[in-house]
């Protein structure tokens, strides 16, 4: 499975960080991926540049601020046709 639909499958569901994404590749028993945290982040960034997620900074009074991503129509599209 290619981890753009991973992440995109993962974020139709609800709004996460890349924190939690790398957390639910790890948990996530039905998956086997090898692959290391930067794939997870270049990724992000690549389906932001492709219009398939938006980002807000979610500001924490405890700790450092977060990116949050969000599945866009487009990106619902990509994941749609993937299927």
């Amino acid at each position: 499975m290619a981890i753009k639909y991973a992440i995109l499958g993962f974020l139709s569901w609800q709004a996460l960080s890349g924190y939690d994404l790398k957390k639910l590749f790890e948990q996530a028993y039905f998956l086997y991926w090898s692959g290391n945290n930067n794939q997870i982040y270049t990724t992000l960034v690549q389906l932001h540049k492709d219009g398939a997620v938006t980002t807000e900074i979610d500001h924490q009074t405890s700790g450092p601020s977060r990116k949050i991503y969000t599945i866009t129509d487009e990106g619902r599209q990509q994941l749609r046709e993937w299927l």
